[in-house]
């Protein structure tokens, strides 16, 4: 199960309490020599491409640092508690609950944010009057969200063929099933262009489950995973000239772009093109042709099921596989 958000309960570790302790000397004076208590552990949060995904926190939603050990008689310091490091995917957003604030947004491998630090240890008595308690660790309620790093994302309408269309590009192996709204969650798959002849570079594909006019509802699917589009260099907005869930190609990119529009506006300045599927299917070519569909985008007629039209399709992405990271694709 794919899960984007996630309610955690963290505490740093408590600080060991300094040591009360005496010794008498020959003479019989009472001289302290009580030592320190330990530091308690940080908790740290680290991006990590090889951590699991949110949902392993599904049965460890509290976590605790280590506490420091208490200060020893003869000036001996207690140890410090081992800080906890928190392994999160790359593009996790970490927020406190309480203040609604966002604490930080890890975005790539290595990154890392030092959420609580831990109760500072006791003084033990050596040197002083009396020895003190040590500092307890503090508790946060977190919430810790992610949005998909890809750079390229699948939008269509309910069984236009995405899950077909990102099995073929990535050789992923997603249910295919013959429904509406058989997509539940996002799903990613890598397309190494490595393959390909000339190319040494990857693409990140991610389809969304699919939307339609009343998405923005909560209906359906509902539209809530719009938001992994944040991060989005591409959209491919895929569409199905038999589809019942619009009038016309035109009609149905319009609904698609609608309901983006009605979540965040702003994403519509996102580059995209259009990917006709299904073309395969005789009827589908006779009413595509009969539209005479051009958008103001790139158009791709292809077929998912048989692999009509991706020679043309496929070549044409590659053109902007092998840039850096930091550039957008410039579909035009």
């Amino acid at each position: 199960m794919f899960i984007d958000r996630i309610h955690l309960l963290i505490q740093a570790g408590h600080g060991g309490n300094g040591c009360e302790s005496y010794f008498r000397r020959t003479d019989k004076k009472r001289v302290p020599h009580g030592g320190d208590g330990g530091n308690g552990g940080c908790v740290i949060f680290r991006a990590d491409s090889n951590a699991p995904g949110l949902g392993s926190f599904r049965f460890r939603q509290h976590l605790i640092a280590e506490s420091g050990a208490h200060g020893g008689s003869n000036r001996k310091r207690g140890r410090n508690g081992k800080d906890l490091i928190v392994p999160v995917p790359p593009g996790t957003r970490i927020h406190d609950r309480s203040r609604n604030l966002l604490i930080r947004r890890l975005a790539e491998h290595g990154d890392e944010v030092i959420v609580l630090e831990g109760g500072k240890g006791g003084v033990g008595n050596y040197g002083r009057k009396q020895a003190s308690p040590g500092e307890r660790g503090k508790s946060l309620d977190l919430e810790l969200d992610i949005r998909i790093m890809a750079d390229l994302f699948l939008v269509g309408l309910p069984n236009s063929g995405k899950s077909k269309l990102l099995n073929r590009l990535a050789h992923t192996r997603f249910k295919e099933e013959d429904y509406p709204f058989a997509t539940r969650t996002p799903g990613v798959g890598v397309w190494d262009l490595a393959e390909e002849e000339g190319s040494e570079a990857k693409l990140i594909l991610c389809e969304l489950p699919s939307l339609y006019s009343a998405s923005h509802e909560g209906r359906g699917r509902g539209a809530d995973f719009l938001k992994h589009l944040e991060g989005a260099k591409c959209i491919l907005y895929i569409l199905d000239p038999v589809s019942k869930f619009c009038d016309s190609l035109k009609d149905g990119l319009a609904i698609l772009k609608k309901e983006i529009e009605i979540f965040q506006k702003d994403f519509l300045n996102i580059p995209y093109a259009v990917v006709v599927n299904k073309m395969d299917l005789p009827e589908a070519q006779a009413k595509a042709q009969a539209e005479k569909f051009k958008p103001r985008a790139p158009l791709f007629f292809v077929s998912a099921l048989s692999g009509a039209g991706f020679e043309e399709f496929s070549a044409y992405l590659k053109r902007y596989a092998d840039q850096n990271d930091e550039a957008k694709f410039k579909i035009q």
